[in-house]
Order: C-alpha cells, then structure tokens, then sequence
C-alpha cells in the first residue's frame, strides 16, 4: 500500500564536527542556466554535474531546481563511500522552496525517506542530517515532494564522515510504511529493545489499538486493531524510544500520513479511470501526482520489454501502462489482474498509466480479449478512435504500399477499400515484427490503438496507428509464427520428467505452464531456452495442456501423466 504523504520533522542546523573526512562537496558551480545546457528544460538524463543522476533537474545560476509544478524531480549523488569511522556521517545542505509550493522535501539515504520541513520562499536555508549506518555504497538522493508544487532549488550540499565517539543524538522517526493490520516504522538509527518494544510509547488516533511492538535493528512493526481503512488519515505519535546509546527521544515524533488512495480516487473501471485525467491537450507531456487505485479486473493485452510498457483492457476500455521501474512486476497476454496503483500522463494526446507499486491479486491467466473489427476509415476518424484509445482491434483485407522490412518507430501505408492511410506503426521496439519481411499479399492486422501528436523525435499531425504485437497479428492472427507443431514433448505420456523443446528460432519460451483439464494451473516455471525438463512426479494421472509464452504470444500443446 502507499507509504507516509507527510511527516513533518524540522532537522537539525549545522553542528560543529571534530575529526571530519570530507567525502563530497558540490556547489554546483558550473551550472549556469537551462539554456546553457539543455535543448529542453526537462532534463530526464541529468548530467551536467559528473556522476549524478537525475529526472526534472533544471541548472539555474549555481544552483539546480528540481520538480514541475506537477511533477516530483529528484538528484542523486555518485556512490559513496561511508563505512568509515562506524558508519557515522552528516548531510548538509542549502534548500529554498519555490515561492508558493510545499516546504517539504525527500532526502533518500540508501532509499530510506528523510522529510526535511520548513524550507523558506524567501532564503536558502542550512539543514543537517546527522546519521549512521553508512556503507561501502551509499547513495543520496534529494527530491521534491510527491504533491504537485513541490519545487525547490538545492546547493552547497557536503557529506562529512564522522570520527566514531559518543553517540548524543536522540533517535526520530524516518519514515511510516502502513498495511492493514500493521505499521512498519523506520527510525534514524538501531534501537534499545526495551523501550522500542513498549506499545506504551506510541499512539494512533481513530481508536485504533498498537497490540504489539516488534523491533529488527531499526525497524520497529506496530500491529494494530482494528485493521486500518483505505482512504483515511491517521496521526501516530511517537514518544521515549531510545537507542543503544541510552538516548531517548527528547520531543514526542508526530505523523500524519493517508492509508492507501483516498475514496474519491479509487476507479473500478479503465473507462472511471480515464476520465480522471484531461487529456485532450495534444501539445503537452503534462503528468499528474495524483494517486489512483485501479480496483477492476483488467487483461494483459499486450507486452514489451523496453520501459515495461504493458496494455489493459476491460469491458469499459484500455489504457497503456508506462513502467520504466517495472513496479508493476511481470505479466504475459492473458493475465487478468485487479487491484492496481498508479499516476496518469498525458502524453501528447495518448492517455498513459504509470504504476506506483506491484498488482494487487492475480485473477486468471490465459484470457483472450476478442479485437474490435474497424476499417481504416475508422481508424482515420479521430472522434471515433478518441472512445477507443489504446484498445485491440483489428484491420481486415488491407494492402501494404511498400515491401522490405519492419523497422522500429517508423510508419507503413497500408491501403483498405481505396483508402491510403500511413496507419501501421511498430511501437514496441522489443518485438519481433521489427526486421520481418512486410506482407505482400492482402492480410489482416491485429494490434492496439495507438495515438500521439509526437512520433519519436518528429512532431506529426495527430493521428491513430494500429500496433502489431508481434508476427502472430499478421493473417488470420493465430499463431502465424508458433504452432503446436513446433513443440515436442518426450516421452508422452510422462511418468516423472518430460523434455520439452521448441524448433522455432522466432520464438524464445520465457514461460511454461502446465493445466489441467478443469483449467486450473498445477505447475509454472520460468524457462531460459527452448529446450527444458518439466517435473510432473507429483502430478495426478490424466491428460494436461503444456502452455509457453515467450511474453508476446503463446502456444498450447497437450501431454498425458501416467
């Protein structure tokens, strides 16, 4: 579920420090403004300072601006090294909200969230984090808050090594991961496991009881009763927690944070979740911060590798799912899933879903989504397509104008009923349409909606194209390239391990599936080549379906457990 949306902790200035090592220090003195060093502002690559990293990093005057008025960016610094001295270090740091944003933002220290409150609008202001627990590989990464304005400009950033001495600083609490029954809080450093263990020391409002108090390192878990609500707001307060050292926490530690997605933003359908976000402006990539829960049960219709990019459908409509951080997981064609998190873009007129966390449940698999029949005719009238955006369908009886090989990102004219139309375009630069011969003779084609005002790099005028999935929408769309006949399995019947192998160099298996009769799946596993043994030793007698997906398309064959 989603974390803390807020924890107010005002951190520390600048402390005097004896026996210092320096590790880094970047004043970003060689940035001068965006058009200096960026052919748009958007730096989704940042690279102007050598060996950080970064997504809506803005250079400005000595300084960088990190996020959009709507969306949250982030620098991180190179790999550290901070095992020294017992792992003890600071950050500092200059930070200055922009005029009328949010004065918090993210310090992430080996991905684990520090919010740092009160920036002024006015002045930069000194913050220091005093931590340990540094390793061999420490990161550090500053972002602006998740909410929409929550811009701020960063400078002067110093990370010390501390010499190891007595311990005087009180633990805090970093951050608040909630579940239904439980809360999983991370405090600044190890605990004492008496006082960390007390449910006497924390409080949550909503007559919500803490039962227990379990303590790893510096990870305390809360279970609670009665569970926690979806959508609502609690308060934890926190309170005479100490560490090792015997420093107990010297002010009481409030957070507030939201369980979950609120109601008003839970969509039950594709078609509820599409309309929470105006996408009719083709001339922008304007993405929202807002969190939306998908609680429908939705196909995989379509894959690829390159970002993650998926596509869902339902009874209602289909969306594209973009993933680049894979925080989806993985899913074939036929996977029916429910219960998804994730922000909306507008990407130029094509409505994109961006996933914050895993699927929540995995329905069914094997589901076939039958694709809608237009004609090109259709395809060409945007006040048709616009209701249909990023759906399966499909084109019958249609000619290609021109003979070769498919290549990536680019256009194909295809011809239906005397109508030309460049309508053809291979989107997923990962499938194996691209360097396949271009049919020659009248075929069919089976993809999904695609539509953009921008096509790669060239801005176009805007449009819908079909998106062949693989070679398989081509012709009739059943298994054009992968038939049961390229799969042998040996022996058959099988008592205790069958050898399963595909003689087909266009299609990888990256899964096998075994079903029974009844439809039930008994045995999965991820296979690495085309030739692989599947143990069925514990399997009941009778006949079963052999599934193989390689993620794109899939093949069915039968064999008999004796």
């Amino acid at each position: 579920m989603r974390k803390v949306y807020f924890l107010s902790l005002i951190l520390c200035a600048v402390l005097g420090l004896n026996a210092q090592t320096v590790v880094l220090s970047e004043d970003f003195s060689g940035i001068t403004d965006s058009s200096g060093y960026a052919i748009t502002n958007d730096l989704d690559n940042y690279t102007q300072v050598p060996g950080w990293t970064g997504d809506k990093v803005y250079p400005s005057n000595g300084k960088v601006k990190l996020g959009t008025s709507s969306v949250a960016g982030y620098i991180q610094t190179p790999t550290l090294d901070l095992s020294a001295n017992g792992g003890q270090f600071t950050v500092t740091f200059d930070a200055k909200m922009w005029n009328g944003d949010n004065t918090s933002m993210f310090v992430y220290v080996n991905d684990i969230p520090y919010t740092v409150s009160g920036l002024s609008s006015t002045q930069f202001n000194t913050f220091s984090l005093q931590l340990t627990g540094g390793t061999s590989t420490t990161t550090i990464k500053f972002q602006s808050f998740v909410s929409s304005h929550g811009r701020f400009f960063l400078d002067n950033v110093v990370v010390v090594s501390e010499a190891a001495g007595p311990d005087v600083t009180p633990p805090f609490v970093a951050s608040v991961n909630p579940s239904d029954n439980a809360l999983s809080v991370t405090f600044s450093e190890v605990l004492d496991a008496t006082s960390a263990q007390n449910v006497a020391n924390y409080s949550l409002d909503n007559n919500i009881a803490i039962t227990s108090a379990s303590l790893n390192d510096r990870v305390v878990t809360l279970a609670v009763n009665p569970a926690l609500v979806e959508g609502n707001t609690y308060t934890l307060i926190v309170n005479n927690v100490a560490d090792t050292a015997g420093n107990v926490m010297a002010t009481p530690d409030t957070v507030v944070f939201t369980y979950g997605v609120a109601p008003e933003f839970n969509c039950s359908t594709i078609a509820d979740l599409r309309s929470k976000l105006d996408f009719t402006d083709v001339s922008v990539n304007n993405a929202s911060s807002v969190e939306y829960k998908l609680t429908g049960e939705v196909v995989v219709t379509a894959v690829a590798a390159y970002n993650n990019q998926k596509v869902l459908q339902d009874e209602t409509g289909a969306i594209l799912v973009y993933d680049p951080g894979n925080n989806l997981g993985t899913l074939d064609v036929g996977d029916k899933v429910k219960n998804i998190y994730g922000t909306l873009t507008n990407y130029y007129g094509f409505l994109e879903f961006k996933p914050t966390q895993a699927y929540g449940t995995l329905v069914s698999m094997f589901e076939d989504v039958t694709p809608m029949t237009i004609t090109l005719a259709q395809l060409n009238d945007q006040d048709f397509m616009i209701q249909h955006q990023a759906e399966l369908i499909k084109l019958e009886n249609v000619s290609f104008t021109s003979q070769g090989q498919f290549a990536v990102l680019n256009t194909y004219e295809i011809t239906q009923n005397g109508l030309t139309a460049a309508a053809v375009y291979p989107y997923f630069q990962d499938a194996n349409t691209i360097g396949q011969d271009i049919p020659t003779s009248v075929t069919n084609i089976v993809g999904f909606n695609f539509s953009t005002s921008k096509i790669g790099s060239t801005y176009l005028d805007y449009r819908y194209y079909i998106v062949p999935r693989s070679m398989n929408d081509f012709g009739t769309g059943i298994n054009n390239y992968v038939s049961e006949n390229d799969v042998t399995i040996a022996p058959n019947p099988a008592v205790d391990y069958m050898n399963v192998t595909v003689n087909n160099d266009n299609f990888q298996a990256s899964r096998c599936y075994v079903v029974d009769i009844n439809g039930k799946v008994v045995s999965v596993q991820n296979v690495e080549n085309n030739s692989f043994s599947v143990n069925v030793s514990n399997m009941a007698s009778g006949l079963y379906f052999l599934r193989l997906t390689d993620g794109k398309s899939n093949v069915t064959t039968k064999f008999i457990k004796k």
